[in-house]
């Protein structure tokens, strides 16, 4: 009998725990901001609370993969089906958008004026682990710029660092996303947007993961970024 009661005991107990799992999102660290709104919406208005993981899009994935316990990812969709992890679904949440920034201080009134002995440093994501290192090192190529330009490149790992740069004044320009630049824009000089054809199209999605889409809260989530309104102005808001 006593050992009844105490199988008893662990059964409820497990599935207390079960019942009671957070759900994990994880995505490339250019997205925190909006990202962490819509999360934030979604669990003022009674969701559950979703757990949050922010990097560049090889430290997300790689994550993702060894944890075992994250139910979404928000990336560029093409990167993320060749990512090796198990989507059973992508819901579009907006298009990623190049810009070039630069610092205050800098004016820059087109891509040419990179080429100035004004600009010396020139900052972008690495293009392995973020989708925008490889929509810059795109724009550079069809432009010519990159053989011009390669001694002023430094790279970093992601675009919040390369606008963490951008506000200290350690570089003149550097490439990140629009979202990131709406964001940051009081903190800089301003930025300009390249034609959209000098690149491939950034298409930004939330993934679900296999083993979480029968899930109740995944299907509320879903369901929230899906026909919220508010969700459709912070992404709005976002430049997405």
């Amino acid at each position: 009998m006593r050992h009844f009661i105490i199988l008893s005991l662990m059964l409820s107990l497990s599935q207390s725990l079960a019942f009671a799992e957070t759900l994990t999102l994880a995505a490339g660290a250019g997205y925190k901001r909006p990202v962490t709104e819509i999360i934030r919406a979604y669990e003022s208005s009674g969701g559950a609370k979703i757990d949050q993981i922010y990097g560049n899009m090889g430290q997300v994935t790689m994550q993702a993969k060894g944890s075992g316990t994250v139910a979404f990812v928000v990336g560029e969709e093409n990167f993320l089906k060749s990512s090796g992890l198990p989507f059973v679904s992508f819901q579009s949440l907006g298009e990623g958008i190049l810009v070039i920034a630069f610092g205050k201080g800098v004016k820059l009134g087109g891509q040419e004026d990179l080429l100035t002995s004004n600009v010396t440093k020139i900052a972008l994501p690495d293009e392995r682990r973020a989708i925008y290192g490889k929509a810059a090192k795109e724009f550079l190529r069809k432009t010519g710029l990159m053989d011009k330009l390669e001694k002023k490149l430094l790279v970093v790992a992601t675009v919040p660092q390369v606008s963490a740069y951008l506000i200290s004044g350690e570089v003149e320009a550097g490439f990140i996303n629009l979202t990131d630049a709406v964001y940051i824009k009081d903190r800089i000089g301003g930025y300009l947007t390249p034609e959209k054809t000098m690149y491939s199209p950034i298409r930004i999605v939330l993934g679900v993961l296999k083993g979480y889409e029968d899930k109740a809260d995944t299907k509320k989530f879903v369901d929230f970024v899906n026909t919220n309104p508010g969700v459709k102005a912070i992404i709005e808001k976002a430049g997405m």
